[in-house]
């Protein structure tokens, strides 16, 4: 996973005198992270619910859908996973829309020194999950 793959950049994520291949790496490296969670929620959707959002901001509103309990399941992440969730998809959308040039590492060191509760976070809901899942 790229948790493991980022752990040099997260010991760095408070030295506020980062080069750009390593800000360059960090914004490839978060764009990834995001991603590989969005796919795990994705999976959840089609395959539980039944069905994604598709709307122009479906991205968001799997969030929001994951987070809402249906007829058939519980709450797959809590509003506060949401709520942290949705800054790494605000700086994916950033990412793919800007030129890795501008990113600037004063900027990511928040989301990068983020990384590990948020793994930690996501690993827990999704085991919980799970659990429903193995007694459903």
């Amino acid at each position: 996973m790229v948790r493991e793959q980022m752990s040099p950049l997260i010991a760095k994520s408070s030295d506020p005198q980062v080069g750009d291949i390593e800000t360059a790496a960090a914004s490839a490296m978060l764009h990834s992270f995001y991603t590989e969670i969005e796919k795990m929620l994705t999976l959840i959707a089609r395959g539980w619910d039944g069905q994604m959002p598709s709307s122009g901001r479906w991205h968001k509103e799997l969030l929001n859908q994951m987070a809402a309990p249906t007829s058939t399941r519980p709450a797959v992440i809590t509003s506060g996973l949401v709520d942290t969730l949705s800054e790494f998809l605000a700086f994916r959308h950033q990412f793919r829309g800007a030129s890795i040039v501008l990113m600037r590492w004063d900027k990511l060191s928040t989301l990068v020194a983020k990384v590990d509760h948020t793994y930690l976070a996501v690993t827990h809901e999704l085991e919980a999950f799970r659990t429903f899942l193995r007694t459903a």
